[in-house]
């Protein structure tokens, strides 16, 4: 009678370990897509990529050096500063305000400076 007791409770726990398990979302090729109004500049190559971006108020920029130097996107007028990115590293910035925000890499001087425009 112990013994069954002991089996049944085994059963018991190992069919909720499986049923937990297979609750799961096991699928990690799925990719979750940008929020509404964002997008994405590469730093690569030692230049933003695209250079120009234009997004609506409210949207945001995230930056991801794929470089392996480290760089910088830091707005011209402070209104924003990734600070060092290292290589994968990403950095993401909400524009609350319509304008037109030009940017560089404090790092690299010779880079070419970036844009990001925001309209209504």
């Amino acid at each position: 009678m112990k013994n069954t007791i002991i089996y049944l409770t085994l059963i018991i726990i190992s069919s909720a370990v499986l049923i937990y398990s297979c609750s799961k979302s096991g699928n990690s090729n799925t990719t979750t897509p940008p929020p509404a109004g964002s997008t994405t500049v590469s730093i690569q190559g030692f230049a933003f990529s695209p250079d120009t971006v234009k997004i609506k108020a409210g949207g945001s920029v995230t930056w991801t050096n794929k470089d392996s130097a480290p760089h910088t996107a830091t707005d011209l007028n402070g209104v924003f500063n990734s600070g060092n990115l290292a290589t994968n590293a990403t950095y993401m910035f909400t524009f609350p305000t319509v304008g037109t925000f030009t940017y560089h890499c404090l790092i690299h001087s010779m880079m070419k400076t970036g844009v990001v425009i925001v309209s209504n």
